[in-house]
């Protein structure tokens, strides 16, 4: 999916200079066992099933909504977003075979050129489970060969 298939990602394309913020609305997730299982697997996580990774929901950022709002806010081509910092700060641990509510709030800052995703997570009866954030660093993509 390209980002701008995503409906609620098509309106953000900021300017290079531009500061902007963004909430998108309520996406639901699921912490489900076999996606939890692999997430284990493929960061060598020696724990077997039955405990959710407090890391585990980074994996959120690739759902085509938040990844559409990161495309289209990081500015276009030509530019990469480089992971400089992540925070995780849990209330309560995550549960396997369990839906959740994220609401994600993005702000794209030009000096420097970062995008800055925090996102909570809470139960669909509202009780609040953790808190994450993410930094993204804007770098310009060189494409040309190294001399």
């Amino acid at each position: 999916m390209k980002a701008a298939d995503d409906p609620r990602a098509a309106a953000f394309v900021p300017e290079a200079s531009a500061e902007v913020l963004i909430r998108l609305p309520p996406i639901r997730v699921r912490t489900g066992a076999s996606e939890v299982a692999a997430f284990l697997r493929e960061t060598a996580d020696a724990r077997t099933c039955g405990v959710v990774p407090v890391t585990f929901p980074a994996r959120w950022l690739a759902l085509p909504a938040l990844r559409g709002v990161i495309l289209q806010l990081i500015g276009g081509d030509g530019l990469l977003p480089v992971h400089e910092g992540q925070s995780f700060a849990y209330e309560h641990e995550l549960r396997i075979e369990t839906d959740y509510i994220i609401a994600v709030e993005a702000r794209r800052t030009a000096k420097p050129p970062r995008l800055t995703l925090k996102i909570a997570v809470s139960t669909g009866q509202g009780e609040s489970c953790a808190h994450l954030e993410t930094v993204l660093r804007i770098v310009p993509l060189n494409l040309e060969p190294a001399s």
